[in-house]
Formats: C-alpha cells, structure tokens, sequence
C-alpha cells in the first residue's frame, strides 16, 4: 500500500560531459566489459550522470534532498525512514558520480549526509544536512 504523502521520483540528474578525471577508471571498465560481454554483465560505478566525484554542488544536492522530505512531518520521518532512506540513497547513486561510502543518518534536528567519492586523482570527503520541513 503507498503511503501519503508519497515521496517524488528521482529527479533527473545534472547533466556535465565527460570528466577527464576518471579517464583511466572508464578505459579499464570498458576493457573488462569488452573482454567479458558474452559471458556476463558488467556493472561499475556511476563515471555518466550527476556531479563530478571531485566537484559536488552540495547546496543542490541539500536542495534536491530537501524537497523530497519536505512534505513529511517529522515524526513521518522516523515512521517512513526506510522508505526515506532508500529514496535519498537512490537519488545521491545517481547524482553522484564514483561514490565510494555513504551515510544517511537520522538525528534528531535533521538527516545528516555524508559521502566519500573518488576520481583518477584521488578521494574527496563531503558532508551536510537535510532538514525536512524546510525548502
């Protein structure tokens, strides 16, 4: 049964071309998947869609977030948190690109993120908060 109010779909992600950061982490993917494709599938880390693992825009992320929680009363919130839950990670798999850990936390003011991505060049550690109820 759905519950009200439901929680939106996922928002298109940013569109951004390719990142030249992750050149080296696309050849080797595409050399195993050509290598492998009779055989099986090969899935990898997102390297097509939302933000650079280097260059997150994390007052849009927060924005995004927000808006998808923001119907919800707080104790919905605590009642719904699985459904809340995977609708956040869903989105941030999509959004952002080479997420290597990821920690949604509920707290008492808010939801608490935090993400560790990487590129060719390194890792980048990233955190903020979501707060339902504010847009």
């Amino acid at each position: 049964m759905a519950r009200f109010p439901p929680l939106p779909s996922i928002p298109p992600a940013p569109q951004q071309p390719p990142d030249e950061r992750q050149a080296k982490a696309s050849q080797i993917i595409g050399g195993l998947a050509g290598a492998v494709e009779a055989e099986t599938q090969v899935a990898g880390p997102n390297l097509t869609t939302g933000y650079y693992a280097s260059s997150v825009d994390l007052g849009r992320l927060q924005a995004e977030l927000g808006k998808g929680v923001a119907r919800l009363k707080p104790g919905q919130v605590e009642e719904r948190w699985d459904e809340v839950f995977s609708w956040m990670r869903r989105l941030l798999r999509v959004w952002v690109q080479r997420c290597k850990l990821m920690k949604i936390e509920r707290r008492e003011l808010g939801i608490r993120i935090e993400l560790e991505t990487q590129d060719d060049r390194g890792y980048y550690n990233y955190g903020f908060d979501v707060f339902p109820r504010k847009t």
